[in-house]
C-alpha cells in the first residue's frame, strides 16, 4: 500500500492535522437507519473528512454502528486514492469491550493486532496495492467503494476489498445499473445504482448521489436495508 505521512489514530477518533498548511473539509456526515426484513434494528452515525498536509491528501472516517446488540466504533485513515493506511475498530456488547483491532497496510499486506477476552494475537493477510477497506457492518465505508467504482467508469470492473474482521481480501465485481429515484427525508433525488457481486455470487446494492455520497445499501442475503436519514449536505 502507499504509505503516506501517518496521522495518530485512537479507537474513538482520528485527530486531524494541525498547523497553517493543513486543510480539513468534511466530505460527508450523517446517519443511517438500519432495518432487517422491514423492522428497525440499528443505526449508524459517521463523519468522513478530507485532510490536506502540503501535497499529501488523506481521508479520515469515523463512525458508530449499533446493530444486533453490538456497538462498532471504527476509525479509518485512507490515502488520496481511497486505499487504507491505518484502521482501528472497537466492538462492544453493553459495557464490555469484546474486541479491539488495530491494523496497518503496507507492502501488499494488511497487518493487525487483535485483542479479545482470550488474549492478543497478530494476523497478516494479502492486501493488494489497489484495495479499499470495507469492514462488516460499517456502512459509511461504502463511500470508498463507490468512489473507486466511479473511477472505473460506466463499464465498471473489479474492486479489491479488505475486510479486517474476516482477515481477508475479496474481489468484488462492480457494475452500474440504471439510475433510480430515491426518497430521503421526504425529498426525491436521482441516485446512481451500484451492484457489487462477489466470487460466490452474493450481491449487494449501493445507491449514491452524483458525488458518491452513500444514500442506501441493500444486503439482500441478510435482509438488511440501510438508508440515510437526511439528504447529504
Amino acid at each position: 500500500m502507499r504509505i503516506l505521512g501517518l496521522l495518530c489514530m485512537t479507537v474513538f477518533a482520528v485527530p486531524l492535522p494541525s498547523g497553517a498548511t493543513a486543510q480539513v473539509s468534511v466530505v460527508d456526515e450523517g446517519s443511517f437507519t438500519i432495518t432487517r426484513n422491514g423492522a428497525k434494528s440499528g443505526r449508524e452515525t459517521f463523519t468522513i473528512r478530507k485532510t490536506g498536509v502540503g501535497a499529501a491528501d488523506a481521508y479520515v472516517a469515523n463512525g458508530t454502528t449499533d446493530l444486533d446488540g453490538r456497538r462498532l466504533v471504527p476509525a479509518l485513515q485512507a490515502d488520496a486514492d481511497f486505499g487504507p493506511i491505518k484502521y482501528q475498530l472497537e466492538i462492544r456488547r453493553g459495557d464490555d469491550v469484546v474486541e479491539r483491532l488495530k491494523g496497518m497496510a503496507g507492502r501488499d499486506r494488511f497487518s493487525m493486532q487483535v485483542r479479545t477476552s482470550k488474549g492478543e494475537s497478530t494476523r497478516e493477510f494479502i492486501a493488494s496495492d489497489d484495495a479499499v477497506l470495507l469492514d462488516d457492518d460499517v456502512f459509511h465505508q461504502y463511500y470508498f467503494v463507490a468512489q473507486r467504482a466511479q473511477k472505473l467508469g460506466a463499464a465498471g470492473g473489479s474492486i479489491a476489498v479488505v475486510t479486517p474482521q474476516r482477515a481477508e481480501q475479496r474481489v468484488l465485481s462492480a457494475k452500474w445499473a440504471p439510475d433510480e429515484t430515491l426518497v430521503i427525508a421526504g425529498h426525491s433525488l436521482s441516485a446512481k445504482h451500484l451492484v457489487l457481486t462477489d466470487a460466490g455470487g452474493g450481491s449487494e446494492s449501493v445507491w449514491v448521489d452524483a458525488t458518491g455520497h452513500v444514500l442506501k445499501v441493500s444486503l439482500d442475503g441478510r435482509g438488511l436495508l440501510i438508508q440515510r436519514d437526511e439528504l447529504p449536505h
